[in-house]
């Protein structure tokens, strides 16, 4: 297998693409979780719930931006990893809880919450315990997590018509599309500078836009 050519580095941050790119993520996620705890029309648990997704969508860019950018020693740099790939469990938690509680009702919306978050903490758990797993098994378990929005999904689409309905279903293709990038690890473009890894962070952050769009405009005014 040929050797990938050493990445470019903009003095001490490595990666400098991922580094910024999520690093400005997470400073607008930010901005945008106390732009949602300030909106009073909203209902006070949806408002909290909305709040949860953008600190989710922050403590992932978070610890990618760390995770890609600073210099780590060997094992530091190994922990980081697991960090990182711990907080998308907590994405797509974060992210599908607000889509439940808007969506579905009583019984069904409490075990999707609870299993999307037991899933969740499933996930960190391996993580922290069990690090000598291949870290590809993690991506069915997050397949699996994510495809525990499939009964809210005709709910949704009946009550947020239109663009609403529009702005999830993008948001599900960027992430689709930012997925088949990173197994496929394909298209390599710029490999010391913008490759596939480069896309893949480029799509994730995309689909987090229209993610926020969706909250901001449009679940945040749900009284």
């Amino acid at each position: 297998m040929p050797n990938r050519p050493e990445r470019l580095s903009l003095g001490p941050l490595q990666n400098p693409v991922r580094g910024l790119l999520h690093g400005s993520a997470a400073f607008a996620c930010v901005l945008v979780a106390w732009h949602l705890s300030c909106v009073e029309s909203c209902e006070p648990t949806t408002r909290r719930l909305l709040v949860l997704f953008a600190l989710s969508q922050f403590a992932l860019y978070t610890a990618s931006a760390l995770y890609h950018s600073v210099p780590w020693p060997p094992e530091s740099k190994r922990r980081m990893q697991r960090l990182d790939h711990s907080m998308i469990y907590v994405k797509i938690a974060g992210s599908l809880t607000p889509i439940f509680w808007v969506s579905l009702d009583g019984p069904e919306r409490d075990a999707l919450i609870a299993a999307v978050w037991l899933v969740a903490v499933v996930g960190i758990g391996q993580k922290a315990f069990f690090p000598q797993v291949n870290e590809r098994a993690s991506i069915p378990v997050q397949i699996f997590q994510a495809s525990l929005a499939l009964p809210a999904i005709a709910p949704f689409v009946e009550r947020f018509p239109g663009t609403p309905a529009q702005l999830a279903l993008l948001g599900a293709v960027l992430y689709v599309a930012g997925a088949v990038v990173f197994l496929t690890e394909r298209p390599r473009l710029w490999p010391r500078v913008f490759s596939f890894h480069e896309v893949f962070h480029v799509l994730l952050v995309a689909g987090t836009g229209t993610q926020t769009t969706l909250a901001v405009q449009y679940l945040a005014r749900v009284p």
